[in-house]
């Protein structure tokens, strides 16, 4: 039969996925056990820009440039630009009020982060000559805060030459509001932990993840031009197909809103699985070709090209041939009275619900050895993170449905609102009390 063909060509490409990807269990033990790389303290003090997209965000855009200006870093060495991307609101007149440069773009077709980047460096590049005035570009999304040694952080990482690209340790500002909120914690602190640290680690590259990253200026000397559903993937390629090298800085801490409504998220993770497919099957043939070339990391391309390997939109075809060609063989030899017997049976349910519950209890396995190793970065009551824990693999769970339904739909670039008016001062209060210590103690050595 055609659908037992399908089935095994399907479970064959998986079996020989789950093979090539041993590798990132060592990588989970890594993460587990060792502690991230540490870069040595330096004198140089490197110029960057910082540049923000946002789109109707006056409720938390003032207090992410309130943290970039408590930073322990000289100011004069950052300048911030924003992109008012369609606003309707008073997010432009925030941002100049509080020094920003300010780019207002007016194109509700094209209301994507990708394409504000596009026009923002376009007229940089315009109105500055080009990019090269800084020796690095910050992206941040306008939910965002910094941690008062983010910079100075990443300053050191910048300094060592090492990296065309360099990520900051992405924390989560609202973790304990509910188990959407939390389990897009835990995701994330996850993703450090199996993936960012163990990489820095072994000296190979990691991924883009959205936001808090900086960019070696020379990579936008052409402009910005990746405006797919995920632009942060797109870059992510782009950077390690031209031999570039994707750093990680866990020292350098900034935190993310995340959403708290389960409307949102299913929207959210369709865009992600939609725009990841597009990168996978439209870039991914240039990192395959990278590992023939030389002078690449052929380390680094092997780990993204399965890193960005939709297995859950492929597991979720297996499961769905496996059932089809099992159903429809009793049906053809049994008839009604047949699949009745064969799946609407209580032995049935309690294998389905047994297998169930071995997902979820390893995924909030899963949960709480992430807690025990990222403890020190989750602001939570213990009576709360213990709940998120157990409730986790909803979030796990919900992934191969989503990818496949993100095949049949047409996916777009929608707002996510943003309510969280949590300052940086709220999270780490005796930080950024020693950061401006120092802001004054350096402006009186000045005067």
């Amino acid at each position: 039969m055609v659908l037992d063909v399908i089935f095994k060509v399907l479970q064959t490409i998986l079996t020989v996925i789950t093979v090539l990807t041993i590798y990132k269990t060592v990588y989970k033990v890594i993460g587990l056990f060792f502690k991230a790389r540490v870069y040595p303290e330096t004198q140089n003090r490197h110029k960057f820009a910082v540049i923000i997209c946002a789109r109707n965000e006056e409720k938390v855009i003032g207090n992410l440039l309130d943290s970039i200006h408590a930073q322990n870093y000289p100011q004069e060495l950052l300048q911030v630009f924003v992109v008012a991307d369609n606003c309707t609101d008073d997010t432009a007149r925030i941002c100049r009020e509080k020094g920003a440069i300010v780019y207002e773009r007016h194109d509700p077709a094209h209301a994507r982060k990708g394409y504000a980047l596009q026009y923002a460096f376009k007229h940089i590049r315009e109105d500055y000559g080009g990019v090269d005035f800084v020796e690095g570009w910050f992206i941040f999304d306008a939910d965002n805060l910094l941690h008062p040694e983010y910079m100075a952080e990443m300053n050191k990482a910048f300094d060592t030459g090492e990296f065309d690209v360099i990520c900051g340790y992405r924390n989560t500002k609202n973790f304990s509001t509910n188990i959407i909120s939390s389990a897009y914690g835990f995701h994330f602190y996850r993703s450090s932990f199996a993936y960012h640290r163990p990489r820095q680690i072994v000296h190979s590259s990691t991924h883009i993840a959205g936001t808090g990253y900086v960019v070696r200026s020379e990579w936008f000397k052409d402009g910005w031009n990746w405006t797919c559903l995920t632009e942060d993937a797109e870059l992510t390629y782009h950077i390690l197909a031209n031999r570039g090298k994707i750093g990680y800085c866990e020292a350098a801490e900034f935190y993310d809103e995340q959403p708290t409504r389960f409307r949102v998220s299913v929207r959210q993770r369709i865009r992600w699985a939609k725009g990841r497919l597009f990168v996978f099957f439209a870039r991914g043939y240039k990192l395959f070709a990278g590992m023939f070339r030389r002078k690449t990391n052929k380390w680094s391309l092997y780990d993204m090209i399965f890193y960005g390997f939709p297995y859950g939109l492929f597991s979720g075809l297996v499961s769905i041939a496996t059932f089809l060609a099992a159903f429809i063989g009793v049906a053809v030899s049994a008839g009604w009275e047949g699949i009745a017997q064969e799946y609407f049976t209580l032995s049935v349910l309690k294998t389905a619900g047994v297998a169930l519950g071995l997902y979820w209890a390893q995924a909030a396995v899963t949960a709480l050895l992430v807690a025990i190793r990222e403890h020190k970065k989750i602001h939570c009551p213990l009576p709360k993170l213990i709940f998120y824990i157990i409730f986790f693999p909803w979030f796990d769970l919900m992934d191969i449905p989503l990818s496949i339904a993100s095949l049949f739909m047409h996916v777009t670039w929608r707002r996510i609102v943003h309510e969280d008016t949590t300052r940086v001062e709220d999270i780490v209060p005796e930080s950024v009390a020693r950061a401006r210590a120092a802001q004054e103690e350096n402006s009186a050595e000045n005067e």
